[in-house]
């Protein structure tokens, strides 16, 4: 009895542990290889790979040493520029010595030896905020979560905040306050943007001249970290 009951207990986590790995609802490819092209199209990245069910299995290098020094040097910025390019005084959140070398993930996209760019993802809690990912200008934000990867060389923590305006009309300005929390890992590291409020905005039509449509645009978005998306996240396909 007591043979049985452990041997569920351990069925139980092992069946726990496997419902953990992410899925896309109606894949319609096959198995393929999650890639990154972090360092341009020629070094493509393994990050992970995708079953012929959708089913999503990360393992995030943590060596990159195949990646040719100045090849890396061509595309890795710093921290300033890659985590806080949206705000209005990025060049002066962080100190020279907290300025480390970073770049952004880029897509995560689908390969196979057949097809080396068969589509990529969106990873989003919600997949009505995947055409402002697309085009923020013209479409509306949604109160959700959006994902994206970044590479760092060196642990990084930040704690703060800071404001991002645009100039929208004469009388018009979109601010938006972002909030960090960051403790990344040297090497990938998932970041997770949660709009949490979006206020409405008026903005010149793309395809009429003096005309106005409301839109709407986050107002604050809390930025934090993690080495893997929440079980809530949708990956949204679009394949080529």
């Amino acid at each position: 009895m007591k043979k049985s009951l452990l041997f569920l207990m351990l069925l139980s986590l092992h069946l726990g542990i496997a419902q953990n790995n992410p899925k896309v609802d109606n894949y319609p490819l096959k198995a393929m290889d999650l890639v990154v092209f972090t360092f341009g199209m020629d070094y493509p990245l393994t990050i992970g790979t995708v079953s012929n069910s959708g089913e999503l299995n990360f393992k995030l290098p943590t060596n990159i040493s195949s990646i040719p020094e100045e090849v890396k040097t061509n595309f890795i910025s710093d921290a300033a520029f890659v985590l806080f390019s949206k705000c209005d005084n990025s060049y002066d959140i962080l100190s020279e010595d907290e300025n480390i070398r970073a770049a952004g993930g880029g897509y995560i996209s689908l390969s196979s030896k057949e097809n080396p760019y068969a589509g990529l993802f969106f990873m989003t809690t919600d997949e009505n905020l995947v055409p402002w990912l697309e085009e923020s200008y013209s479409n509306n934000a949604v109160i959700a979560s959006y994902f994206e990867l970044v590479y760092v060389e060196n642990d990084f923590n930040y704690q703060g905040e800071c404001t991002s305006t645009v100039s929208n009309t004469e009388n018009d300005t979109i601010e938006t306050i972002y909030n960090y929390n960051l403790q990344l890992n040297a090497g990938f590291n998932f970041i997770e943007y949660k709009i949490e409020s979006v206020d409405e905005h008026e903005i010149p039509s793309m395809y009429e001249e003096n005309v106005f449509v409301k839109i709407a645009k986050p107002s604050k978005i809390t930025v934090t970290s993690s080495q893997s998306t929440p079980p809530n996240t949708k990956f949204i396909g679009k394949y080529f």
